[in-house]
């Protein structure tokens, strides 16, 4: 699982990404200015990119956690396996259709979670994990005014998770179980955006030589 990630990419490094896909892209309040975001957790809001109903595209906050499967507690944060019953049939839409599929953008992911070691993509500004999103009413952690604690309140949102397949040769040996799907080039980006299941190819460990572990020392540095 991938439980941690950051983005530091700014709204004119996506506005980037979208025109390489030739589509607009269009920011809201929250994203216009898009804060460095140095650690993402579930139950978190984030930056997402997802499709407009007019072909374009919308950058936004969305909380990341789709709805728990009846009987657990816990937001889906990764989705791996695509043929189960849970996303193959009661699901479906949400997998399929175009109207919920979204990139993720992200600088560097985490794994694990604790005592982690830092993954990025070399000579990349801002890359994608692949994901999918879905509006939703009900209750979700927000921060209080005064409270060092967030509480849960009931309201509307955007929530996304995003798609997870094998570790690669530079995950494993840190986490051997699973690895985010990251989708670089535009093809590929925009293949995901379309919809539809022939898309799932998709859903494959990144390549060795494009992804590294991240000195920490450079990053104090910068």
């Amino acid at each position: 699982m991938c439980n941690r990630y950051e983005n530091r990419g700014s709204a004119n490094e996506i506005r980037r990404l979208a025109r390489a896909l030739e589509r607009e892209l269009s920011t809201t309040s929250a994203t216009d200015n898009l804060r460095p975001a140095d650690n993402i957790y579930p139950d978190q809001d984030a930056a997402i990119v997802r499709n407009r109903g007019d072909g374009g595209l919308e950058l936004i906050m969305a909380r990341w956690g789709l709805p728990p499967i009846p009987g657990q507690s816990a937001p889906i944060t990764n989705i791996r396996n695509l043929q189960s019953r849970w996303w193959r049939q009661a699901n479906r839409s949400l997998m399929t259709d175009a109207a919920h599929r979204c990139l993720v953008p992200f600088t560097a992911f985490a794994e694990p979670v604790r005592n982690s070691t830092w993954f990025v993509v070399p000579g990349v500004e801002v890359a994608c994990f692949a994901g999918v999103c879905q509006p939703w009413h009900g209750p979700r952690l927000v921060e209080q005014p005064s409270k060092k604690r967030r509480e849960k309140e009931d309201r509307d949102w955007i929530l996304f998770a995003f798609l997870t397949t094998d570790a690669n040769d530079i995950v494993r040996p840190m986490h051997e179980d699973a690895s985010p799907v990251i989708l670089l080039v535009a093809d590929e980006q925009a293949e995901w955006l379309a919809g539809g299941e022939k898309s799932f190819r998709l859903q494959r460990p990144l390549s060795n030589h494009l992804l590294a572990i991240r000195n920490e020392r450079e990053k104090l540095s910068s």
